[in-house]
């Protein structure tokens, strides 16, 4: 799923407006901090399931046949999609009847490599049946276990995403000796979120900062800039605002690092051409947040000027910002557009915002208690 087209138009109208407009005022109304961790609108993100066992058909478990075939043809699946199948076929078959090390045989004999088996696994995973899902899982973990360190990476990033990291004993050990032993990198910065998430900060630190920085890291691994990045987070939270700031430029100045030039921003004069810069620079990737926010630097401008705005039209881009990003679901944007549309007496398309905002984690008291406050000054 592409970025909305909404959203693309705006930051071409914005870029082209920058460089001829002054900037007067802070983010007021809904603006916010900036959050632990920006939102970038990602393509189909994958959704927690129920853990339920129970036996699956081991033909409907299987990848479909496209996803395999456009694998083929790009170069990615290093075997034949029939032979693919067979193979996921003997794997069900034998999955929990077979003695151990069976999977290294199964692998061995149909020539599948681990990296094969874990893309095998991914995949699968893009596939909606619990059986496929099942499946996916179960060779993403064999995968990990013959030393494909994708698979593991995979599988502790997901296991972050839902909290689960207590299921998966064996991963994280492997992640372990890929980070202290290995010295690579990406398993360093992996193995930092991991310290972060059980709120070990200080351990974090150093294993991101280890990932960034000679002897054993640098910055030309892919998963850099999210080191530099939350390093900067860490910092902030530590009032250390040179040392964060340093970490940010890092990563969104010599990276592109979409997230960091949002955590720029935040570092900058509040409505400064510098602020709106880095915020169009996360805008322009995803950083559904920037697009937040933006609204919000437009929304000051416009209490700076004599007019009261009357229609919508008068809001201006501060309502389209506000828009692009309560169509993904921004919570503060949705209030942020419940306001508006009272201001111009439009009542039924405010509660509808209002409503949508009740329902939306992080801001459904707020939304409630904006609700009860126009009751109350209606009376």
């Amino acid at each position: 799923m592409s970025m909305p087209r909404s959203a693309k138009i705006l930051i071409e109208r914005a870029s082209l407006l920058l460089g001829s407009r002054k900037f007067h005022g802070t983010p007021a109304i809904g603006a916010r901090p900036a959050p632990k961790s920006p939102r970038v609108r990602a393509a189909n993100p994958p959704t927690g399931a129920v853990r339920v066992k129970r036996a699956h058909d081991h033909e409907v478990s299987l990848p479909p046949i496209a996803l395999l075939d456009a694998a083929r043809k790009s170069g990615a699946l290093a075997v034949e999609p029939h032979q693919a199948l067979q193979f996921l076929r003997e794997y069900q078959a034998l999955a929990g009847k077979s003695n151990e090390g069976w999977e290294q045989r199964l692998c061995k004999e149909h020539g599948i490599s681990p990296s094969t088996l874990a893309l095998l696994a991914g995949i699968l995973k893009r596939a909606q049946s619990a059986g496929q899902q099942a499946l996916a899982k179960n060779a993403m973990l064999a995968a990990s276990r013959m030393g494909e360190k994708a698979a593991t990476f995979d599988i502790i990033s997901e296991a972050l995403r839902v909290g689960t990291l207590y299921e998966y004993r064996g991963p994280l050990e492997r992640l372990g000796i890929l980070a202290k032993k290995d010295n690579d990198p990406q398993a360093m910065t992996l193995l930092g979120k991991v310290l972060m998430a059980e709120r070990r900060e200080n351990e974090a630190l150093d294993w991101f900062r280890r990932a960034t920085r000679p002897p054993a890291g640098g910055l030309e691994f892919n998963g850099a800039g999210e080191a530099l990045v939350s390093e900067g987070r860490i910092l902030s939270q530590r009032n250390d605002k040179a040392g964060a700031k340093t970490a940010f430029e890092k990563a969104a100045l010599g990276l592109d690092d979409a997230s960091a030039y949002f955590y720029l921003a935040q570092l900058q004069e509040p409505g400064s051409p510098n602020q709106q810069v880095y915020l169009l620079k996360a805008a322009s990737s995803g950083v559904v947040e920037a697009w937040h926010n933006l609204g919000a630097l437009e929304l000051e401008k416009l209490k700076h000027q004599e007019k009261t705005p009357t229609s919508l039209d008068d809001f201006g881009m501060a309502r389209e910002w506000f828009q692009v990003a309560a169509a993904e679901g921004f919570g503060l944007s949705m209030l942020n557009m419940a306001s508006i549309y009272k201001a111009v007496g439009q009542m039924d398309e405010a509660l509808k915002w209002l409503e949508k905002a009740e329902s939306t984690e992080g801001v459904a008291t707020e939304a409630i208690a904006l609700r009860k406050q126009w009751k109350a000054s209606a009376s």
